[in-house]
């Protein structure tokens, strides 16, 4: 080989290993840096701690439960007895038409059995109405104490450092059964007497509950 060839065969040679140290260069630059990060970012190998409450025990012994549902079911109790009111008077003017028949004519017969039925469809709007006033009363009085007892399980499970919290009360089989030592349903109890202290005084209820039985006669 000529000393010519030979500078041409090393030139060749330089240039293959230059062309392939730019491609390792340019493949550094383009390959994602998360991509390394992740493999050797260390894998948090720690267990997902879990508890489980009863939703049922907590809604029946929050604070301020009792004394707002006793002012309901007083004026609830009243709403009932207007509208039996109703009905007794609709039976009463029932049995007067009745024992007046043979002295009406025609004409007043068929206005009294008009009349009736007339006072007969006000009852019965006066009690849809009613139990419409009464479903939307109850779910005025449950949503506050709903969201009392979200908000204590939420500050008691981070307090605690479980990452999720299922509840024994619904029936969705997600937690059919637990061991007790994982029941947190008494640290939010006490969580909600702690929180809730004052906050619902006795007798809140009953200015809402009081139009009820206005409500059921419109």
């Amino acid at each position: 080989m000529t000393p010519i060839s030979q500078s041409r065969a090393v030139r060749g040679v330089a240039m293959r290993l230059l062309a392939v140290a730019a491609c390792v260069a340019l493949a550094a630059t383009l390959w994602p840096r998360d991509a390394v990060a992740q493999r050797t970012m260390p894998v948090d190998r720690r267990p997902i701690r879990i508890a489980v409450f009863d939703s049922r025990r907590l809604f029946d012994s929050i604070p301020g439960r009792s004394e707002v549902e006793s002012e309901f079911a007083l004026d609830q109790a009243k709403a009932r007895t207007m509208v039996a009111a109703a009905s007794d008077s609709l039976r009463l003017a029932l049995d007067d038409l009745v024992r007046a028949d043979e002295r009406l004519t025609p004409r007043e017969r068929e206005a009294g059995k008009l009349h009736l039925r007339a006072r007969e469809l006000l009852v019965e709007q006066m009690v849809e109405n009613l139990d419409v006033v009464i479903q939307q009363r109850m779910d005025e009085l449950r949503r506050p104490l709903l969201v009392r007892m979200h908000e204590a399980v939420r500050a008691v499970r981070i307090r605690l450092g479980y990452q999720l919290v299922l509840d024994r009360a619904v029936g969705d089989g997600l937690a059919i059964d637990a061991d007790d030592t994982i029941d947190i349903t008494s640290a939010i109890l006490i969580e909600l007497r702690k929180t809730t202290a004052g906050h619902v005084p006795v007798g809140a209820g009953r200015g809402a509950a009081r139009g009820l039985a206005s409500k059921a006669g419109h």
